[in-house]
């Protein structure tokens, strides 16, 4: 499989496990392609077909690039973004457990909202 083919494959997996979260819903964004929401909390978003945004808790966000699972995002990095590439099943891995966290973590804020 050549570059776009592959970050379109591993985009499609992604995206797949995002639609099977719990109450998560895609969602209009005038900054991406396309977002997805717990509640009215935009917790992940796609640029193109290896990119995909992810907003965590400051902790998390952290832990994420201390580990290097993601790199600092590009215009919102106080509010909990980070950013991923999809280069392989390694990078679609980390994606997928920084979706998990970022998912949980906006499920909890909204609990505790209501």
């Amino acid at each position: 499989m050549q570059g776009a083919q592959v970050g379109t494959q591993l985009q499609s997996e992604l995206r797949a496990f995002i639609r099977a979260l719990p109450n998560a819903k895609l969602g209009p964004d005038p900054m991406s392609e396309e977002a997805y929401f717990y509640g009215r909390f935009n917790f992940a978003h796609f640029h193109g077909p290896r990119h995909v945004d992810v907003r965590l808790s400051i902790e998390e966000q952290r832990k994420a690039l201390d580990q290097g699972k993601a790199h600092p995002h590009l215009w919102a990095p106080r509010a909990g973004w980070v950013s991923c590439t999809l280069e392989d099943g390694e990078d679609l891995d980390a994606a997928k457990e920084l979706v998990r966290r970022a998912h949980d973590h906006w499920e909890s804020v909204s609990s505790r909202r209501q």
